[in-house]
C-alpha cells in the first residue's frame, strides 16, 4: 500500500522541461533532458548557492556537490571554533566558521563520469567532459576534457573555429522538433 501512495502522490520529474527540483535537500534547477543526477549527493552547510544542472547533460552515478564548508586557511587555525562542540567549548563566533565561494553551474551538454566532485563556485563549461572519480576546484572550459584529482585539463574537444561555431548556435535550446531532425549531424 505504501508503494502505491508513494508512487501516487511523489512529483514524478518530467524530462522535457526545464525544472527545480529537490535533491538531498537542496533545489536544483535541471535542465531538459538530462539524466543520472537522481543519485547525486549535496553537501551543505547552511549556504544558500545556486546549484544549475543546464539541458541534455549526462551524469554519472555518485556525483557530489559541495555548496561550502570551506575552512579559513589564513587563520592560525583552521577550526571552527562554536560551531562543534559548543555545549563543551563556551565559544561563540562573531564572524561566519565556514564559506562558499557561491554556486555551482553545470553547463549544457556536458557529461560527468561516475563519482566526480565539484566544489562550490565551479561553472563547468557547455560541452565539457569530466574523467570518473575526478575533482573539480576550478573553472572547466567549454567544450574541453579534464580529469584527475584536482581535476587538470587534459585537451580540448574540437578546434576554436568549431567550439565558437557550436557555443554561438546553442544547439541544446532548439525546438525538440528540430532536434529530432538535426540529432545524426550532433552524433558526427
Amino acid at each position: 500500500i505504501y508503494f502505491f501512495f508513494d508512487t501516487l502522490f511523489k512529483k514524478k520529474h518530467d524530462p522535457t522541461k526545464d525544472q527545480i527540483i529537490t535533491l538531498s535537500g537542496k533545489e536544483v534547477f535541471i535542465g531538459k533532458y538530462s539524466y543520472g543526477f537522481e543519485s547525486t549527493q549535496i553537501f551543505s552547510w547552511g549556504e544558500d548557492v545556486e546549484l544549475k544542472i543546464g539541458r541534455f547533460s549526462s551524469i554519472g552515478a555518485g556525483l557530489k556537490l559541495f555548496c561550502g564548508g570551506n575552512h579559513s586557511t589564513s587563520s592560525v587555525s583552521s577550526y571552527p571554533f562554536g560551531a562543534v562542540y559548543s555545549d563543551f567549548l563556551n565559544i561563540h563566533p562573531d564572524k561566519p566558521i565556514v564559506f562558499s565561494n557561491g554556486g555551482i553551474t553545470i553547463g549544457n551538454d556536458v557529461w560527468l563520469g561516475r563519482d566526480v566532485t565539484i566544489m562550490s563556485g565551479i561553472t563547468l563549461g557547455n560541452g565539457s567532459v569530466v574523467a570518473a572519480n575526478s575533482h573539480v576546484v576550478k573553472d572547466v572550459e567549454p567544450y574541453s576534457i579534464y580529469g584527475g584529482n584536482p581535476a587538470k585539463f587534459i585537451r580540448y574537444r574540437f578546434s576554436d573555429e568549431i567550439i565558437e561555431m557550436l557555443l554561438k548556435i546553442q544547439w541544446w535550446n532548439f525546438e525538440d522538433h528540430l532536434i529530432e531532425k538535426i540529432y545524426p549531424i550532433l552524433l558526427e
